[in-house]
């Protein structure tokens, strides 16, 4: 048999070329083997939230940094006196606001008066009246009397809308303090950007900005790599899916630990990848030509070592290579 194939060497390569298509076809129904795979940890990327320039870059690249440790600082000196000038008006509201209450006290004052006069003017006109009656009183002065009586009650009227006016005012001056105080609110929060510190401790990644640099909104300073979830993320075949589960057992080996093998679980599984590097990328995008070679459609499979080997460095980036056991 074995002669004859020999023989017959086209029958042997496709046999050969068969019978290892049916060996890949058994084996993928029981591990998933990529070696489209890398080290990933959580990055952290500073950017600025105000515009100004660099005034001062506290780290270098590659550097280590602990949380809250300064990163840099943006020129500070125009948000300080910002802040001075809201709250320079925050303080001329106020006093508008005492003065305005001032000016209801005195308009309080004014319509009591005005009441008090509007009264005696009103019992005067009854007194003149009573004394008419009985012949005491001249008509001139009954006259004067209900003149009186209506001169005080505009004057209550007068009295009363200078006091309606003064309480607007007082709300109007509320106002200006709640806006005063909004104003003086973002410009301490604009300062207070003006230091950036490490929201975590971690690696400084190589960048470019320096001094004098000027900055604005959304502008991206540097990034910190840090230690918080390492993982390797394993791009997988798509015919793999149905049969990968989270906590399956892994096997793999890191590009910056040759020849080692370690040992993970299946932490995490892409629910789905964008079909066009166009796409936002608030889902995975993975590359599915190689060499001008179309692949099937991989998804991210995320990976947790069991134990990450004590001495190894974190390199981001890093490949890797993973053997899934279904």
């Amino acid at each position: 048999m074995l002669s004859r194939l020999v023989r017959h060497p086209v029958s042997l390569i496709v046999g050969v070329v068969l019978g290892l298509f049916a060996l890949y076809e058994t084996s993928v129904r029981f591990f998933a083997y990529t070696g489209d795979a890398y080290v990933m940890s959580d990055i952290v990327v500073l950017s600025a939230q105000i515009e100004g320039p660099v005034s001062k870059l506290a780290v270098q690249n590659n550097q280590k940094v602990a949380e809250n440790q300064l990163l840099f600082e943006i020129e500070r000196t125009p948000y300080a006196l910002k802040l001075q000038e809201t709250q320079a008006a925050l303080a001329t509201a106020r006093a508008d606001l005492d003065l305005a209450r001032d000016e209801v006290n005195a308009a309080k004052a004014s319509v009591t008066a005005a009441q008090a006069v509007q009264i005696n003017a009103m019992d005067q006109l009854g007194r003149v009246k009573t004394l008419e009656t009985d012949g005491y009183s001249p008509e001139a002065t009954l006259d004067v009397a209900t003149r009186n009586v209506a001169t005080a009650g505009a004057d209550v009227t007068a009295a009363e809308a200078q006091l309606a006016v003064t309480l607007r005012r007082v709300a109007v001056a509320q106002a200006a303090i709640a806006t005063a105080e909004a104003a003086m609110a973002k410009a301490q929060y604009d300062l207070s950007k003006t230091v950036v510190t490490a929201p975590d401790a971690g690696r400084v990644a190589p960048f470019v900005t320096r001094v004098g640099d000027y900055l604005r909104p959304g502008s991206e300073v540097l990034a910190i790599v840090t230690d918080r979830r390492r993982r390797v993320v394993a791009n997988v075949s798509e015919r793999h899916l149905a049969r990968i589960a989270l906590g399956q057992r892994v096997l793999l080996t890191l590009g910056s630990d040759p020849w080692v093998l370690h040992e993970g679980r299946v932490s995490g599984i892409a629910g789905g990848v964008a079909r066009s590097p166009d796409n936002p990328q608030v889902i995975p995008y993975v590359e599915p030509t190689t060499d001008w070679v179309r692949l099937p459609r991989r998804f991210p499979v995320e990976v947790t070592l069991d134990a990450w080997p004590e001495g190894l460095g974190l390199f981001n980036g890093a490949d890797a290579r993973v053997l899934i056991w279904f």
